[in-house]
């Protein structure tokens, strides 16, 4: 390693799977991991100084003070699993060095989880990430520069992931939503954060994109659409939305081609609400019947017999589902092995759900940008649970095919790089 300290090497590894680049994990799974074994390392290179008495760089000031001897890898067992790290060594001293840190996580690996994610809750401030260290480890383990040298860093990586290029994701469902959050210090008014992620050709979910927006806003969510396709996000084939008007509105004018399934979950609420309660258990039954045809002209033929049968009785109900009844279906024109995973966006509402929970420690954010870190980690943690969908050469070809129909003058007669890759398997 010569004279470059083991961070620098993490840095740049985080700085590259920030932008995407091949060869290092997704941001899903890898930024505890990275992020925990980079500040475990700055931590640890911190403490050889201190126990030197001088910074990596830095002449000896006298004899007696010893020497850096290169490095020991040792891999500490974590929540996140194994870390691999790089332990100083030294000559020439009264005694060996033994860092504190290591010893103290090799009790308790699950601080080193704690600390991470709080370092999202806390904005990322200096003062309150040392505040953190003190907290977890129960002493100043590192520096005020070392804690400097982790949050810059890590500030700095959830920038780059807001900012990446995205021209490199084949995107074949977007799945959108919002949640409302009290973010600022001093005011009681709530303001939306807005979410995508997205189902990839190749079956894996990936986290897009983060940002702050009224929920209900034409302008928040035509903003939040453009810094995506700004990055190179292409048109989808389908977008899963709940029934936002100022969503709508801006769908149609960034992904005119793109189908839209509304939410099923959400909706079936709306139309819930608007049923006397003795009612609603059997309704939610044959609107299931509805939801869960086989075929889209199936779906259709039974809403509309549902919606005969019962609008007379409850008029507002069946108007409800009778606006939005195409639209609940449009998951069926796609394979049928994708159905239960096209339906919603529960998967979004669910992780929003346990930022709330989160939140309610918190009080109020000290910044905009402690709220995106929060939520960013809790998507991350939440992540390990989300599954991917299957895909094969007929699933490939079904997509083609609606791919071609959504978009004739650029697709006709090409079939998709992961159909022809499994093609060839």
């Amino acid at each position: 390693m010569g004279r470059v300290p083991p961070s620098v090497g993490m840095k740049q590894l985080l700085s590259q799977w920030m932008t995407g680049a091949e060869g290092v994990d997704h941001p899903l799974d890898a930024l505890v991991r990275l992020g925990s074994q980079y500040c475990l390392q700055v931590g640890i290179e911190q403490e050889v100084s201190e126990f030197l008495g001088r910074a990596h760089y830095q002449r000896r000031r006298d004899a007696g003070s010893g020497y850096r001897n290169g490095y020991e890898s040792k891999a500490l067992k974590t929540p996140m699993g194994l870390l691999g790290l790089a332990i100083p060594q030294t000559r020439q001293t009264a005694a060996p060095f033994r860092s504190r840190l290591v010893a103290r996580l090799g009790t308790d690996g699950a601080a080193l989880h704690r600390l991470v994610t709080g370092m999202y809750v806390r904005g990322l401030s200096t003062r309150d990430v040392e505040g953190l260290f003190q907290d977890t480890f129960g002493q100043r383990i590192v520096s005020k520069s070392g804690v400097s040298q982790i949050t810059a860093q890590l500030g700095e990586s959830f920038r780059q992931w807001r900012e990446r290029d995205l021209s490199g994701l084949k995107v074949v469902s977007l799945f959108l939503d919002a949640i409302d959050l009290a973010m600022r210090a001093g005011t009681q008014e709530k303001e939306g954060v807005r979410a995508a992620y997205g189902m990839l050709e190749d079956g894996k979910k990936v986290l897009l994109h983060l940002a702050v927006g009224s929920r209900e806003s034409y302008d928040a969510w035509l903003s939040f659409l453009h810094e995506m396709t700004a990055r190179g996000l292409q048109e989808p084939l389908l977008v899963i939305i709940d029934g936002n008007p100022g969503l709508k509105k801006a769908l149609r004018e960034i992904f005119p081609h793109a189908l839209r399934q509304r939410c099923q979950v959400q909706k079936m609420r709306n139309i819930l609400a608007k049923l006397p309660r003795m009612i609603q258990a059997k309704m939610k039954r044959l609107i299931h019947q509805v939801f869960y045809a086989a075929s889209y002209d199936e779906g259709l033929r039974r809403g509309r017999a549902l919606i005969a049968r019962f609008k007379a009785r409850y008029p507002a109900a069946m108007t409800c589902l009778e606006e939005d009844l195409e639209a609940c279906l449009v998951h069926l024109k796609f394979p049928r092995e994708h159905h239960v995973r096209l339906r919603t966006t529960n998967l979004l509402e669910r992780t929003f759900g346990e930022g709330r929970r989160r939140t309610k420690v918190i009080g109020r954010f000290p910044t905009e940008a402690a709220c995106l870190q929060l939520l960013y980690a809790t998507l991350i943690t939440a992540s390990h649970t989300w599954r991917g969908v299957v895909m094969t050469p007929t699933i490939l070809r079904q997509l083609d095919t609606i791919r071609q129909e959504l978009f004739p003058m650029n697709h006709a007669g090409q079939v998709s790089d992961a159909a022809t890759c499994l093609q060839e398997k």
